[in-house]
């Protein structure tokens, strides 16, 4: 897989090579992650930064957890700027993490027919 997406095979060892697992696991995050960026991106646009760290470190777990690595440490970064109170540097992280997270999502839908097969 892409180096902005998922692991596939961290992720289908993860699973113990359970496909089905792995393809439930996807759909779920396929539900989820549309919700929680939207969220992300109106904290951002609100500089809500209570809500800001909330998404961010949602997304971050959800994303290490599918072993998308990248997208993951761009929600971390995130993350860490609400705790390091650098309120005024938002956009950009977001902006980065926002074009990783619509590579990812691109890829989520090959990433399910592999796991399918």
């Amino acid at each position: 897989m892409a180096k902005t997406g998922f692991d596939f095979e961290e992720l289908l060892s993860r699973v113990e090579n359970d496909r089905e697992l792995m393809r439930d696991l996807l759909l779920i995050f396929k539900e989820e992650f549309p919700l929680h960026h939207q969220a992300l991106r109106e904290a951002v646009e609100h500089k809500d930064v209570v809500r800001i760290e909330s998404e961010a470190h949602k997304l971050k777990g959800m994303l290490s957890n599918l072993a998308a690595h990248e997208a993951a440490e761009a929600a971390a970064r995130l993350e860490l700027l609400v705790r390091s109170a650098e309120t005024s540097e938002f956009q950009e992280p977001f902006a980065e993490f926002d074009r990783i997270a619509e590579e990812l999502a691109r890829e989520l839908d090959s990433c399910l027919a592999e796991v399918s097969r």
